[in-house]
């Protein structure tokens, strides 16, 4: 590419706008040139790490540039060139352009239909992975606590880290779901499917969105549970609705994964309910099942290298591209022949791809049944022979079994005959005692009948005198009186 005046010591603009599609408003390659050229001495002089603000005719300058291509592609493929990173003066500098184009330019700066919505949502998302982890440093990065991974257990009985860790971890679901909601949107718009190299491109961070999606879920239903036996429901009621609102959208997530050819082999997608848990019912605790995402590495890697062969067709296809124009863009006849002879080389390495999966599939389910035959007659091997030693046992413990029971019956007889001869003895005992007690008791009665007898006699005598005493007493009154009445 012809260039005024010194450049040297610069990037040449063929080496920035490769790749780069130009509208054809910019028919003459001189002017195409000195258009380039404009914008990148606009884009160095703006950001640098020079301490003052950048001119604002170099910003306009930037501006028109995405009017003049409908777009910001030329933008970005300069800022490639420039080290971002490198300063911070820089940094801040290409941030305030990105502002001024994003407000300014062309409508196709900020949402177009290819990787800058996508790489949007994806920053948002590791921005809010970041904040998450730095707030909670208990999970590592891939979102597990411990061994027991038990969020129940960390906070104990304080329920208000609870209640500020349910708000995060639903903001961390949110990101994942934004993400994913662009890219089959975008799957959708640009007519690719997950069985080409452009559709599992864009997929490819599914698989890693499917294990942390499932992990949160399963957080977020536990802490609330833990949220519900202590506060009430009323003040629940925003962090209910979210988990209602995200668990309808992570259904028809997984739904919509499983559909694709491409995870199959890579990952279990898990299956939730048909309706998230009532957390007011304490059997939907007990009822409820974790989610597991479980990624098949042995599929992986039986398809790296079909997968490898894709991505060096892919770089070969790119390193062509870089390498073939010179001075002069090909011409849309060629690049729409090697588009094709591309895509039919893609086609034929899919059908090879998917044949050796169906064969490895194949084997794999030949070794699964072998393995589950081998340990079916193990265990019935192992059953036999447990069987075997029981019957062994019992057979050589039969004889002192019924040697044991004897000896107990005879034992049993014997204590049976003794506590009867302890009864017999003490009831005579007490029978002999009776005996001498009743011997005594007739001894003393015939005592008794004996003094009374002599009493009898005794007072029959004593009254025989009293009536001869008082008889004489009386004759002798009698004439006492007499005599008296004489005289």
């Amino acid at each position: 590419m012809s260039v005024n005046k010194n450049r040297s010591n610069t990037i040449y603009l063929n080496q920035l706008i490769t790749n780069i599609p130009v509208r054809r408003k910019i028919v003459d390659h001189n002017d195409r040139d000195k258009f380039e050229w404009n914008q990148w001495q606009s884009a160095t002089k703006s950001i640098n790490n020079v301490e003052v603000s950048p001119k604002e005719k170099h910003v306009r300058n930037l501006i028109l540039g995405t009017f003049r291509l409908e777009g910001s592609r030329l933008f970005w493929t300069m800022m490639t060139r420039i080290n971002i990173e490198s300063h911070s003066i820089i940094t801040w500098k290409f941030c305030y352009i990105i502002h001024r184009l994003l407000r300014d330019g062309h409508q196709n700066n900020g949402v177009q239909q290819n990787y800058a919505l996508l790489s949007c949502r994806y920053c948002n998302l590791i921005i809010s992975k970041l904040k998450f982890h730095e707030r909670n440093l208990m999970f590592i990065g891939n979102l597990t606590i411990n061994e027991n991974n038990d969020i129940r257990r960390l906070f104990n009985n304080n329920y208000d880290p609870y209640f500020q860790l349910c708000t995060e971890l639903l903001n961390y679901m949110e990101e994942i779901l934004n993400l994913v909601q662009v890219i089959f949107k975008s799957l959708d718009q640009s007519r690719s499917n997950s069985m080409t190299t452009i559709g599992q491109c864009r997929l490819n961070p599914i698989i890693i969105c499917i294990q942390d999606s499932s992990l949160l879920y399963d957080y977020i239903v536990k802490v609330l549970f833990k949220l519900h036996e202590r506060l009430s429901s009323d003040i629940l009621q925003d962090h209910r609705q979210r988990l209602i609102d995200q668990f309808q959208r992570l259904k028809c997530f997984y739904a919509q994964s499983s559909t694709l050819q491409y995870f199959r082999n890579l990952i279990k997608i898990p299956i939730l309910p048909e309706n998230p848990p009532n957390f007011n019912l304490k059997e939907d605790l007990t009822n409820y099942q974790t989610p597991v995402a479980i990624v098949n590495t042995s599929a992986s890697d039986s398809s790296q290298m079909m997968e490898d062969l894709l991505i060096d067709i892919s770089d070969d296809t790119k390193s062509t591209q870089r390498v073939a124009p010179s001075d002069n863009l090909l011409e849309d006849e060629t690049l729409f022949n090697r588009s094709q002879d591309i895509s039919d080389l893609e086609q034929k390495v899919l059908q090879y791809d998917a044949m050796l999966k169906q064969n490895r599939s194949e084997t794999d389910d030949l070794h699964r049944t072998i393995a589950i035959k081998d340990a079916e007659l193990i265990a019935e091997r192992n059953h036999r022979l447990q069987i075997e030693e029981q019957l062994r046992h019992q057979l050589n413990n039969q004889q002192s079994i019924e040697e044991i029971h004897a000896l107990d019956n005879k034992t049993d007889s014997n204590e049976k005959f003794n506590k009867l001869l302890d009864t017999y003895n003490q009831l005579r005992e007490e029978h002999i005692v009776v005996l001498r007690r009743e011997g005594e008791t007739k001894k003393q009665l015939e005592n008794l009948n004996q003094q009374y007898t002599q009493l009898q006699e005794d007072y029959n005598k004593k009254e025989n005198e009293f009536n001869q005493n008082y008889q004489k007493f009386n004759n002798e009154i009698m004439q006492l009186r007499q005599t008296n009445d004489v005289s």
